[in-house]
């Protein structure tokens, strides 16, 4: 259990078990998207609840903002499938 997640329980379960992990997180705004690759997250230990860092949201807000405005590069490019649910 991490700092961040001290004194708190899961608002699903209740559990006041937590672990920090990293996981792939997408940011997508207006038809444009980020892709982190390993996100931090915590993650309730008894029902697998995830839970975003508030800093690392807001990290990955403002990089976003500066790529997508030519201030800074990405650290690479990929390129990702599309499916259309129907």
């Amino acid at each position: 259990m991490n700092k961040q997640s001290e004194n708190r329980k899961c608002y699903y379960c209740g559990c006041d078990a937590f672990e920090e992990r990293r996981t792939k997180y997408i940011y997508s705004r207006n038809g444009q998207n980020l892709f982190v690759p390993d996100m931090p997250v915590d993650v309730c230990l008894n029902c697998g609840m995830v839970y975003y860092h508030g800093a690392a949201l807001l990290k990955v807000e403002q990089r976003f903002k500066e790529i997508y405005q030519k201030q800074v590069e990405p650290d690479r490019y990929t390129t990702m499938p599309v499916m259309e649910y129907a």
